[in-house]
Protein backbone atom coordinates (compact mmCIF):
# COMPACT_ATOMS: atom_id res chain seq x y z
CA UNK A 1 0.00 0.00 0.00
CA UNK A 2 0.79 3.68 -0.71
CA UNK A 3 0.52 6.33 2.35
CA UNK A 4 1.76 9.92 2.41
CA UNK A 5 3.42 11.32 5.05
CA UNK A 6 3.14 14.99 6.25
CA UNK A 7 6.01 16.41 8.62
CA UNK A 8 4.83 19.19 10.77
CA UNK A 9 7.37 21.79 12.81
CA UNK A 10 10.58 20.21 13.90
CA UNK A 11 10.22 16.32 12.23
CA UNK A 12 9.51 18.73 8.89
CA UNK A 13 13.04 19.91 8.97
CA UNK A 14 15.29 16.92 10.42
CA UNK A 15 13.11 14.94 7.42
CA UNK A 16 14.51 17.19 4.95
CA UNK A 17 10.59 17.68 3.97
CA UNK A 18 7.21 17.92 4.48
CA UNK A 19 6.03 15.48 2.31
CA UNK A 20 7.03 11.83 1.20
CA UNK A 21 4.94 9.17 -0.30
CA UNK A 22 6.14 5.59 1.54
CA UNK A 23 5.36 1.75 0.35
CA UNK A 24 4.25 -0.10 3.44
CA UNK A 25 3.37 -3.57 3.30
CA UNK A 26 -0.93 -4.31 3.66
CA UNK A 27 -0.84 -5.20 7.25
CA UNK A 28 1.61 -2.04 8.58
CA UNK A 29 0.99 0.07 11.75
CA UNK A 30 1.88 3.70 12.33
CA UNK A 31 4.35 2.29 14.60
CA UNK A 32 5.52 0.58 11.21
CA UNK A 33 5.82 3.66 9.32
CA UNK A 34 7.55 5.36 11.90
CA UNK A 35 10.46 2.97 11.99
CA UNK A 36 10.83 3.31 8.21
CA UNK A 37 10.65 7.19 7.92
CA UNK A 38 12.84 7.43 11.66
CA UNK A 39 16.06 7.82 8.98
CA UNK A 40 18.84 10.02 11.51
CA UNK A 41 19.64 9.45 14.77
CA UNK A 42 17.92 12.75 15.89
CA UNK A 43 14.92 12.06 14.11
CA UNK A 44 14.43 8.99 15.26
CA UNK A 45 14.52 10.55 18.79
CA UNK A 46 12.00 13.50 17.76
CA UNK A 47 9.65 10.35 16.17
CA UNK A 48 9.47 9.00 19.77
CA UNK A 49 7.96 12.49 20.89
CA UNK A 50 5.68 12.80 18.39
CA UNK A 51 1.87 12.15 17.80
CA UNK A 52 0.04 10.92 14.78
CA UNK A 53 -2.75 11.82 13.19
CA UNK A 54 -5.01 10.96 10.18
CA UNK A 55 -7.19 13.48 9.34
CA UNK A 56 -8.67 15.36 12.33
CA UNK A 57 -7.80 12.16 14.49
CA UNK A 58 -5.12 11.55 16.68
CA UNK A 59 -4.13 7.68 16.25
CA UNK A 60 -1.99 5.02 18.10
CA UNK A 61 0.82 3.60 17.31
CA UNK A 62 -1.04 0.46 16.88
CA UNK A 63 -3.34 1.80 14.51
CA UNK A 64 -3.33 -0.07 10.97
CA UNK A 65 -2.98 2.12 8.06
CA UNK A 66 -4.55 1.82 4.85
CA UNK A 67 -3.73 2.61 1.18
CA UNK A 68 -4.01 5.98 0.09
CA UNK A 69 -3.97 7.23 4.32
CA UNK A 70 -2.20 10.91 5.01
CA UNK A 71 -0.41 10.18 8.29
CA UNK A 72 0.52 13.69 9.80
CA UNK A 73 3.76 13.52 11.97
CA UNK A 74 3.15 16.34 14.74
CA UNK A 75 5.61 17.05 17.17
CA UNK A 76 5.56 18.72 20.64
CA UNK A 77 4.79 22.26 20.79
CA UNK A 78 4.67 24.67 23.23
CA UNK A 79 3.52 28.44 23.49
CA UNK A 80 0.82 30.95 24.78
Amino acid sequence: MNIQIQFWGVAARLAGTERRELALPESATVADAAAVIAGSAELARELKRCAFAIGDDLVPRSHALKNGDTLAVLPPVSGG
